[in-house]
């Protein structure tokens, strides 16, 4: 009876020094898990500040063209990396965003800041018009033929409505963000802190949204849409919430890049260009925080720092995608993960 003691004794010792190193590896995990995020913010920090530390203009406008596209990628990682819905419109809703806010301007004798919020209710609208039903009743692929198909659908109808978009010709903008707390948005640095500033919202509202109930439950969905249901989640619902939030995300982006270029055409709306920001997932890592902002840099800065021409990114972006999807399937920041040690010891 003693031996068995001895050994329950010792077995429980065992058990007690396992669960400690194990909580102490977790301990130092979490600290390397932070330090990495830390160290991804403090990049993005210096990326957001590098435009506004040169006096090039055209260093302004890369990062300009940065931003917004980041933002795009952010706010599309919300609907397919969380939810895990593939969708592509995402670009249709881009250029919406652009038109809507240069009617309301024209017609409406709105400003810009005024125009945005009912250009974003119009994009959440849109998008759960065209959300609801896919979602309900097919969901899948059937969900990325239909967003592709309306993405089509938006651009002949603004291509051939000459009365109110211009046609393909497009629509000249010829106004400016006004200033706010002194900052001139209608200059180029003003432009930039208002795409840096809309970046940082988006990163902001996809983070919020992962560590939330209603981001875990988008998380729950992606994994597996029966179970999910059969705990209690709306997952219509939360679908066409996540498609709406991604939308209107994009929308804002789009009013903006108005302004910024001074014209506003169909070709804003091309499904290639859709197809570019899920590239931009795919290379990043989709369902990552620090995935868009890899995949955007990747994909965006390093053509254009290139000066490499239109046709031949879409050649470059073919290649980047193959060799993410057949060497990196989880993308860079997927690697990144990979690669970084966790310090867990080893069993037995």
């Amino acid at each position: 009876m003693t031996g068995k003691v001895d050994d329950l004794g010792r077995a429980s010792a065992v058990v007690r020094e396992a669960i400690r190193g194990r909580v102490g590896a977790g301990q130092k995990t979490l600290t390397l898990l932070s330090l990495i995020q830390f160290a991804g913010l403090l990049l993005l920090s210096l990326l957001l500040f590098a435009p506004l530390l040169y006096g090039s203009r055209y260093v302004v406008y890369l990062g300009t063209l940065l931003a917004l596209q980041a933002t795009l990628a952010v706010s599309l990682n919300i609907v397919m990396g969380y939810a895990g819905q593939f969708a592509l419109a995402h670009a249709a809703f881009y250029g919406f965003g652009a038109y809507a806010s240069a009617i309301f301007i024209r017609d409406y004798d709105m400003t810009f800041w005024s125009s945005l919020p009912p250009t974003a209710c119009l994009a959440a609208a849109l998008a759960a018009a065209v959300g609801y039903p896919s979602m309900r009743f097919t969901g899948g692929i059937h969900f990325a033929l239909i967003t592709f198909a309306f993405g089509e659908l938006l651009r002949l109808v603004t291509a051939n409505w000459h009365g109110l978009t211009g046609g393909p010709q497009g629509m000249q903008l010829s106004y400016a963000p006004g200033p706010v707390l002194g900052i001139d948005f209608g200059s180029a640095r003003g432009m930039y802190y208002l795409a840096a500033g809309v970046l940082v919202l988006s990163m902001t509202i996809a983070m919020l949204i992962r560590r939330s109930d209603f981001g875990r439950s988008l998380l729950a969905i992606r994994e597996d849409e029966v179970l999910a249901a059969s705990l209690g989640i709306d997952v219509t619902a939360h679908k066409v919430a996540a498609f709406s939030i991604a939308s209107v995300l994009a929308a804002i982006a789009g009013a903006i890049y108005g302004p910024f270029v001074g014209f506003v055409s169909p070709d804003m709306m091309s499904a290639s260009d859709s197809i570019s920001v899920v590239g931009m997932l795919i290379v990043g890592g989709i369902g990552t925080t620090s995935g868009p902002i890899i995949g955007t840099l990747v994909f965006v800065g390093l053509p254009e720092l290139l000066r490499v021409a239109k046709l031949y990114r879409l050649v470059l972006l073919g290649l980047i995608i193959v060799v993410t999807v057949l060497f990196v399937p989880k993308g860079l920041a997927g690697l990144i993960s990979r690669l970084v040690p966790t310090g867990r010891p080893r069993d037995g």
